[in-house]
């Protein structure tokens, strides 16, 4: 056979260089006939020349890279549809092993098969054909040369002796020995070149050679150098062919490791395939890393070799020892003076399984994270040393899933874990949700939180108890433009919690916080198991002193050992922020009962609180709540404590409705009363669409501008508001006509304008001139101390005095004894030193003919700051004897000027305040420790200083019939109440069921009809009838179209009374409160000093001024109101 192969390789070469006629032309002969079709596939691949033709996978006729495919693709189908070939007919290794074939047919062979099987080919194949080699070394048949020179695959072959010939070598160690260097170092390469050849090369080649040694004295033109090759230096043999290769791999050419590989040469194999190991480690080949990595030799292709597997250390996994990496450290630092980040994180992280901690963070000092492989070590490292700055530096090189370890990974910071959750959530919103929602919530991160729950509006109903988190926890800056979506995102939590997945993330203690926070504690006891003794004694006195039946006084001591208890707890950071909120609410609280307390020293305690929360540019969207209510409520009282909340909106929302009521609260504390009434203004006008608000805001507009001096603005104003014209009462308008006519010095319009109102008052009921004109002067009289008897007062002047220049008027005209008193009076009050003994003395003979008027000559006397408190307390007996003498000539109407007696007001409880206190009560049922709702509003304060004030018996209340009717009708049944309640606040339908039951309710119902209906009377029911009610609503018309529009707005389905075909007035059983309260104040009980009326209702709050001018009785909506009604004396 080896002689028919011969035969064919000896066609080959004489059949030129094309594969096809070289394949086709051989198998025209008969050696080719007389082969098997095992050795017909080394003639195939001898046709083929240095290697098999390989098809590219995407075109059928491009010869891919011989260097990077050859071996994989010998002997296989090159693509789709191609047909078998020859070589596939080669022999099986194991077939070829075990055969009687000559040694080198078996060697050639193994060789074809090993390139063709690439990866299947088995290692241990590998020692049969070493024995092949040391076999053929004894001498093999000419054919294999010949084979070796048709086929550069067999190459190897040809190193082999022939045993017909003898082949002579020149000695040529000196070059080889000199060749050991990197042959990218052109230096080196040109002065290896430049040594004399130990072999006889052609002319051609020489001057090949002469050609690139030039090009690289300048900068060299690799890429041409394979081209000056050809072909004089192509596909050579023996020593030349190292030249050939090291050129080529100079240049960086393809075929450089295939050209050194097919060196046979004995005196060049060694450096051959050093260069070889030296191309195959740059070209990504790490099949031999570790032998590479600590070749020895201090020669420069060693030390290249050894330098260039280090560098490479980032593409190989395998386990190094310290030593190892410790040696490739300092094998890097002597070649190039730098270490690839790689190997320093591998031996930081065999440092670190070492247990030398220190070691491993000094290894990797001011380097990065690049994968996530190094991030392990990084964040295994961090819980022993600080690694967060590097971890946090490294984020932008992190793929999704080292994002995702980073943010769940406890040892890293909190901003780091945000930042990183934030990345990769932006990368995959859908697929890291979950984790993203989970990561932000521990973390506490409202910030993020918030902004996911508004972009995924369905998530509150699945995160409900996290949609209250970020109710309670989010910053006010942050909550610009999206008040109103967290709002809506709170009902659908409230309304979802039930139905609810099992919240996970949020701890046992988070959860009972949560619930605190939002009013209705589910289960304290899990609150209470964190705090220590101290801790718990101070929570359970702050939540008593600040329920229903506490004495609402919070000891600065006791929160401070509350906060000391919080302190020192074991706390997750979540459960730690949730106690500051916590804290922060209960502070609330406790200046909320502070100042409505109206001591002095509580009042500037509460101040300086509010100060110290409101100095925070983190303060909190409910804490902004809280305060804006309390300044809606009190006013200027707690203007201090608020200063700094006004450089807060200044900063962070500075043309907001809240900024302005800050403004306006402040500037008005501080007599700026013009400024005030602006800002008032400007407030209102973002209030529109709430008449209520809107009404109520631009009544202070107009008293600010009153106390300003700003009478043409509050005219001008009133004038081109209709609605508002409606919602202030005629005595108010004319107070400020005047004070506007007196500064635009119209004395004489003031005068008529004053008239005309004492004409009107007085009307056609006295007919005689004399009596006509005494009525009026009493009436101016009464109108006197208007300015005085409103809560809070008004300025006196001018309109007092241009008051006093009319009642004078009349008085010259009518000059009588009743005339003569008065001159009297007033020329007593007007003296420095008066004479309490002449002033009784006067008020006594009034009152002989006109009671009531006797008894304000006294009060007024009792407001002059120039009497002593002894002389006041005179005249306070003075009259109150007086009232006993002749109370039953005085009804209560005439009674509220008449503040220094000790007369008790009657409170007629409106049913929406029976229905608040009567939900709050149940809501202490539900709680695990019977103090109620955490949370402090204005409509709790208002029913909680009614029994308080009830308490104390300085009021009388009373529960008119219709109110009780249809207070009892809405609370018939536990199902009933619940309705009641706003989707605004959570209740576990389950735990209703079990707690409220129709015997609690009706004994609840029972003791607040009890509670807020002390005092009873009964009021003729006729009489009733008979009082007025429809001119007087159609003169307030237009406020009541505004309010039944802002109804109809809102859902408000309550009826309304038809009165001259418009359907736009208060329900009937609104118009009978209004009676009896109006029938009431002709009453004459001697204990009685005022009727008013405790409601939220909006029928009854925007006209209540005027309610009092024409019927006698008040209105009051709130705590801070109710206080000054009830406890105000003249000063």
């Amino acid at each position: 056979m080896e002689q028919y192969l011969l035969e064919c390789l000896d066609s080959l070469s004489q059949s030129g260089d094309d594969k096809t006629r070289r394949l086709k032309r051989v198998q025209r002969i008969s050696a080719w006939d007389l082969l098997n079709k095992e050795w017909r596939a080394l003639v195939a691949l001898a046709a083929k020349k240095e290697s098999l033709p390989e098809i590219n996978e995407n075109t059928s006729d491009k010869i891919v890279n011989k260097s990077t495919n050859r071996n994989r693709k010998i002997g296989r189908r090159g693509g789709k549809g191609l047909r078998r070939s020859f070589e596939d007919n080669l022999a099986h290794p194991l077939e070829i092993i075990a055969s009687n074939e000559s040694n080198g047919y078996k060697l050639a062979v193994l060789i074809a098969q090993k390139t063709k099987m690439d990866k299947s080919w088995n290692l241990k194949w590998d020692d049969e054909l070493e024995k092949l080699r040391i076999a053929c070394e004894k001498g093999i048949h000419p054919v294999w040369s010949k084979l070796a020179k048709e086929a550069n695959l067999f190459a190897e072959l040809s190193r082999f002796k022939i045993t017909q010939e003898n082949i002579i070598r020149k000695d040529s160690s000196i070059w080889i020995e000199n060749s050991y260097f990197d042959p990218e170092d052109t230096t080196q390469m040109k002065a290896w070149l430049d040594m004399n050849l130990p072999f006889n090369a052609k002319t051609e080649q020489l001057k090949v050679i002469q050609k690139i040694k030039k090009d690289m004295a300048n900068k060299p033109r690799f890429s041409e150098w394979s081209k000056w090759m050809e072909p004089v230096l192509r596909n050579q043999h023996k020593e030349i062919a190292l030249i050939e290769g090291m050129l080529l791999a100079c240049s960086k050419h393809k075929d450089a490791i295939s050209v050194l590989e097919n060196i046979s040469d004995k005196s060049t194999m060694d450096v051959a395939k050093k260069q070889v190991r030296l191309l195959k480690l740059r070209n990504g080949n790490m099949n031999n890393w570790e032998e590479d990595a600590r070749i020895e030799g201090e020669d420069l292709l060693s030390a290249a070799i050894r330098t260039t597997a280090w560098k490479q250390i980032g593409n190989i996994d395998i386990n190094l020892s310290i030593d190892d990496l410790r040696f490739g450290i300092m094998v890097l630092s002597e070649s190039e003076n730098t270490v690839p980040d790689s190997i320093a994180w591998k031996l930081a992280y065999e440092l670190f399984e070492a247990g030398e901690i220190k070691q491993s963070h000094n290894a990797i000092k001011g380097i990065e994270i690049v994968n996530n492989e190094q991030l392990r070590t990084a964040l295994r490292l961090n819980s022993e040393e600080n690694m967060d700055n590097m971890i946090n530096s490294s984020l932008d090189n992190l793929d999704d899933d080292g994002l995702l370890m980073v943010a769940k990974n406890l040892s890293c910071k909190n901003e780091t874990r945000i930042e990183a959750a934030k990345r990769v959530l932006q990368s995959d919103t859908i697929r890291y949700m979950s984790d993203s929602l989970d990561i932000f919530t521990e973390l506490a991160d409202i910030e993020n939180l918030t902004r996911i729950l508004i972009e995924n509006k369905s998530l509150a109903k699945v995160y409900p108890e996290r949609v209250l988190l970020v109710w309670h926890m989010i910053y006010a800056k942050n909550t610009k433009n999206i008040i109103t979506e967290l709002s809506h995102l709170r009902e659908n939590a409230l309304a979802s919690i039930s139905e609810s997945p099992e919240e996970l993330i949020l701890s046992d203690t988070s959860k009972a916080l949560i619930s605190l926070l939002d009013g209705i504690p589910d289960d304290v006891s899990i609150i209470n198991e964190k705090l220590d003794s101290e801790g718990l004694l101070a929570l359970n006195e702050v939540r008593r002193a600040l329920s229903p039946e506490g004495d609402n006084m919070v000891r600065t001591k006791t929160i401070e050992r509350l906060e000391g208890s919080i302190k020192i707890a074991k706390l997750t950071y979540l459960e730690r922020k949730l106690f500051q909120s916590l804290t922060n609410s209960l502070l609330l609280n406790r200046v909320a009962m502070d100042i409505e307390s109206g001591m002095p020293a509580r009042i500037l305690d509460a101040n300086q609180i509010l100060n110290l929360i409101t100095d925070n540019d983190n303060i909190s969207l409910q804490s902004i709540k809280f305060i804006i209510e309390m300044i809606v409520e009190h006013g200027q009282i707690i203007a201090e404590g608020i200063n700094p909340l006004e450089k807060w909106y200044r900063k962070n929302n500075n043309n907001s409705l809240e900024s302005k009521l800050v403004k306006a609260t402040i500037q008005s504390a501080q007599s700026n009363h013009l400024e005030a009434a602006r800002e008032y203004q400007e407030a209102a006008r973002k209030v529109r669409d709430d008449f209520e608000q809107y009404a109520l805001i631009m009544r202070k507009a107009l008293i600010s501008y009153a106390h300003g001096g700003g009478w043409s603005d509050s005219v001008n104003l009133i004038n081109s508001k209709p609605a508002l014209t409606a919602s202030v009462t005629e005595r108010f308008q004319l107070y400020l006509n005047v004070c506007n006519d007196e500064l635009g010095n119209k004395k004489d319009k003031a005068r008529n304008r004053l008239h005309e109102y004492a004409i009107k008052e007085v009307g056609t009921v006295v007919s005689d001139i004399k009596e006509n004109r005494s009525a009026q002067i009493e009436v101016l009289e009464l109108l006197m101390r208007y300015p005085e008897d409103l809560d809070p007062p008004l300025p006196k002047s001018p309109f007092q005095g241009r008051v006093m220049a009319a009642i004078r008027g009349l008085q010259r005209i009518d000059n009588t004894h009743r005339s003569e008193l008065d001159l009297k009076f007033e020329q007593e009050m007007a003296r420095d030193k008066k004479d309490i003994y002449e002033i009784q003395s006067i008020a006594n003979q009034i009152a002989d003919y006109a009671p009531i008027r006797g008894l304000r000559k006294l009060e007024r006397a009792m407001s002059s700051s120039d009497l002593s408190e002894r002389e006041k307390t005179i005249l306070e007996r003075v009259a109150g004897a007086m009232f006993v003498q002749h109370s039953t000539s005085i009804p209560i109407k005439e009674r509220s000027s008449l503040r220094n007696l000790s007369l008790k007001p009657v409170i007629i409880v409106d049913t929406n305040i029976l229905i608040d206190a009567l939900k709050d009560d149940l809501l202490r049922e539900l709680t695990g420790d019977s103090f109620g709702s955490l949370n402090w509003t204005v409509e709790r304060s208002f029913h909680w200083m009614l029994r308080r004030r009830g308490k104390e018996n300085l009021v009388l209340m009373n529960i008119p019939p219709m109110i009780k009717s249809e207070f009892m009708n809405r609370v018939k049944t536990p199902e009933n109440v619940l309705k009641l309640f706003s989707k605004k606040i959570y209740i576990d339908s389950n735990k209703w069921n079990e707690k409220i039951t129709k015997t609690l309710l009706d004994n609840k119902v029972k003791k607040i009809c009890e509670e807020f209906g002390n005092w009873g009377c009964k009021v003729d029911k006729d009489k009733m009838k008979n009082i007025q009610l429809e001119d007087f609503m159609i003169q307030h018309r237009n406020i009541f179209d505004e309010i039944t529009k802002q109804k109809m707005s809102r859902g408000d389905n309550s009826g309304r009374s038809i009165i001259k075909g418009l359907e736009i007035y208060p329900e009937g059983g609104d118009m009978q409160i209004i009676r009896y309260a109006a029938e009431l104040c002709n009453n004459i009980n001697p204990e009685i000093g005022k009727v008013i009326i405790a409601t939220r209702d909006s029928d009854f709050k925007l006209i209540s001024r005027s309610l009092e001018e024409e019927y006698g009785f008040g209105v009051v909506g709130d705590a801070q109101e109710l206080n000054r009604r009830v406890l105000q004396k003249i000063s």
